[in-house]
């Protein structure tokens, strides 16, 4: 029998780990099995990362409003990426953001979703993982990390027109059997600068509404007096809440998770 040289041994090792590390090709309309819950931990959080969907928040003069889920997400749009600039920097889940790992921002997906994204120019389909937010420039749909840009093909031209499709997103059931804890439901009423009228609007709710006084209190963020209730048991729970306060004329309340 020929014996093999121990260069072709080293050949064909090296051939098949490249192989392993080149991006997939998928049709659009491919969806990978979602993975277990013993995964969650390892492939879902970076190191410093949470589970977080954020609150309603303005960029530009534009309202983003953060999803409850993911699930059955399916978008087209235009994907572009950001690099060294903010290699180091902290993204919006708390993890370090990294260019050469195989992450993205998006506006409004919780995080951390794993998405797949197509290249509808090339083909080309790869894996990432949602932990910032992002791109807030108009039609843009996801901004990539450097190495999953590269991946993609996007790094010639600076975007590309792709189709973003969740292959998993954050959900409370899965994510209680490996002890991460999601955030919670509040029912914001106000936020005010003067911690006496965040007091009068504290003692007016208490007056109508007797059910939210084990729960009514002020959270002073930085000079920033929230009148909140919470934390409440679910969404179904915040929504009969809301709804109730409303009810007594408070019309800007909202439900806000933290």
């Amino acid at each position: 029998m020929r014996q093999c040289s121990p260069l072709w041994v080293i050949a064909v090792v090296s051939l098949s780990l490249l192989t392993a590390c080149a991006p997939t090709r998928y049709p659009p309309g491919h969806h990978s099995p979602s993975p277990s819950a013993s995964d969650v931990n390892t492939l879902y959080l970076g190191e410093g990362g949470k589970v977080k969907r954020g609150n309603p928040y303005q960029i530009d003069g534009l309202w983003y409003y953060p999803l409850n889920s993911g699930e059955s997400y399916d978008e087209t749009g235009v994907a572009s990426w950001y690099g060294e600039k903010f290699h180091g920097k902290k993204t919006a889940n708390g993890e370090t953001y990294n260019m050469y790992a195989m992450t993205a921002a998006h506006t409004t997906l919780p995080m951390p979703s794993i998405v797949q994204v197509t290249n509808l120019e090339n083909g080309t389909s790869i894996r990432v993982r949602v932990n910032d937010r992002g791109p807030f420039v108009k039609s843009r749909l996801i901004d990539l990390s450097y190495a999953a840009a590269k991946a993609l093909g996007v790094i010639k031209h600076g975007t590309a027109k792709v189709r973003v499709q969740t292959l998993h997103t954050p959900n409370q059931a899965v994510l209680s059997q490996v002890g991460i804890r999601a955030e919670q439901p509040y029912v914001q009423i106000g936020a005010f600068g003067d911690k006496s009228n965040a007091r009068g609007v504290m003692q007016q709710v208490n007056q109508r509404y007797e059910k939210a006084s084990p729960k009514l209190h002020i959270q002073d963020a930085a000079g920033v007096y929230r009148v909140r209730i919470g934390p409440l048991a679910s969404l179904q729970q915040a929504e009969n809440v809301l709804r109730d306060v409303q009810g007594f004329g408070y019309a800007a309340a909202m439900i806000i998770h933290d």
